[in-house]
């Protein structure tokens, strides 16, 4: 809120079409500037690229541990249910 209102101060303020030309460049400069483009997840952050790719591999890694687990457990049982 705190930007738009001394913009809008900064409008109301202006007398020439010289400040108003300015204060709209600024506006201008601003949107664009706020605006992500569409190959920012291309070009992002080579060390936030890595931590989502160990992150990814974490996950992989777990999910591959709980299946290697409980087929673990079924044969176990298997076994204690032919040899018991």
């Amino acid at each position: 809120m705190g930007l738009a209102f001394s913009i809008a101060l900064a409008l109301h303020r202006c007398d020439t079409m010289a400040c108003m030309l300015k204060v709209s460049l600024i506006l201008v400069v601003l949107a664009a500037l706020s605006v992500p483009s569409g190959g920012a997840k291309m070009h992002a952050n080579p060390i936030r690229r890595v931590i989502t790719m160990l992150q990814m591999m974490m996950k992989k890694s777990e999910d591959q541990s709980a299946l290697e687990e409980e087929l673990f457990d079924q044969f176990m049982c298997a076994c204690k249910k032919k040899h018991g």
